[in-house]
């Protein structure tokens, strides 16, 4: 009797436990929402050689641009919750995204499980180098003596940069005119041609034309220096407090995936972002690792999306349509 109720028990524990105990069991995919060859591309492609390795199953890279990446949110959100679809994308689509267009087909709170808060990806602001200004202080007071007069490249209406120069103007008291380009890399070209005379840019576009000397770094957007830009100080540190706009990269699962697999794609790439030699790969593309517990990113959000909203309405960006 003893033997026939340990081997019931065991049946019995055996029949609770979770069906998807030995995920991954299958192909991966993790959704990307923008397309090949950029920052959050090439980190998703990093991630997913590790976890293919890791866990002996393939780990593919799809790419869904459109909408600043709410076409790729979308997708995710309405994927089956079972850790085999996943998105790692930047702030826009789980954020900022909420407060530009009229309606999105899902809610950044609402639809999905946040696995981790992955890395920031901070901007910079550069001068063409015939703008005579060295610094953010002198800047503001050549914006100042010549209201209107100056101009500011960004990758587009409602971008990051867009934000960043809007913030600008309101945290410094100045008017410099925004004008949008499609992509970062053009509005760096642009800088560098004196199309216009400003640039608010990733850090990794713009890097190579600072070290040689065809635009001027006058200061980036995060709190802290990027690991890629030690020498470029933040606005924060230049006259500006608390300045802090910056394009951080997170991953989260659709509503739904069971516990147990989120925390499990949490660890593994909380032990790449802490390895030194991945750390070093993507500080290389302008990511500075982070990490987080699921829980602390869930936090994160909730406190993101309200500073994100009032950071587009103080700007007064709007885009007309729905993603």
């Amino acid at each position: 009797m003893r033997s026939f109720a340990v081997a019931l028990a065991a049946l019995l524990l055996a029949g609770s436990a979770p069906s998807h105990a030995a995920y991954p069991e299958r192909t991966i995919q993790i959704i990307v929402p923008y397309t090949p060859g950029g920052t959050v591309d090439i980190l998703a492609r990093k991630l997913g050689e590790r976890m293919s390795k890791a866990w002996g199953q393939p780990v593919v890279i799809v790419n869904r641009p459109g909408a600043g990446g709410s076409v790729g949110a979308d997708a995710v959100a309405k994927s089956p919750p079972d850790g085999y679809t996943f998105l790692i994308s930047t702030n826009s689509p789980l954020t900022t995204n909420l407060a530009l267009y009229p309606s999105l087909g899902y809610d950044p709170l609402r639809d999905f499980e946040p696995i981790i808060l992955a890395g920031e990806n901070p901007l910079v602001l550069a001068a063409n180098p015939k703008l005579p200004v060295k610094s953010v202080k002198e800047l503001i007071a050549l914006a100042k003596a010549e209201p209107g007069q100056l101009n500011a490249g960004t990758s587009g209406n409602g971008s990051t940069g867009h934000l960043s120069l809007a913030t600008f103007n309101k945290q410094a008291g100045v008017s410099i005119t925004h004008v949008p380009y499609r992509g970062g890399v053009p509005s760096v070209t642009a800088a560098m041609a004196g199309e216009v005379q400003l640039v608010f840019s990733d850090i990794v576009p713009a890097i190579p034309q600072i070290r040689d000397n065809r635009l001027r770094a006058l200061g980036q957007t995060g709190l802290h220096r990027a690991r890629i830009a030690p020498d470029i100080p933040t606005l924060d540190e230049s006259g500006l407090p608390g300045f802090n706009i910056t394009a951080w990269i997170g991953a989260v699962a659709p509503k739904g995936t069971p516990a147990d697999i989120v925390q499990k794609l949490n660890g593994e790439i909380e032990r790449a972002l802490k390895d030194p030699q991945f750390a070093a790969q993507i500080s290389a593309i302008g990511i500075d690792p982070l990490g987080s517990t699921p829980d602390e990113f869930a936090a994160f959000l909730r406190n993101e999306v309200p500073r994100w909203k009032q950071i587009v309405q103080d700007a007064g960006v709007k885009i007309e349509g729905n993603p």
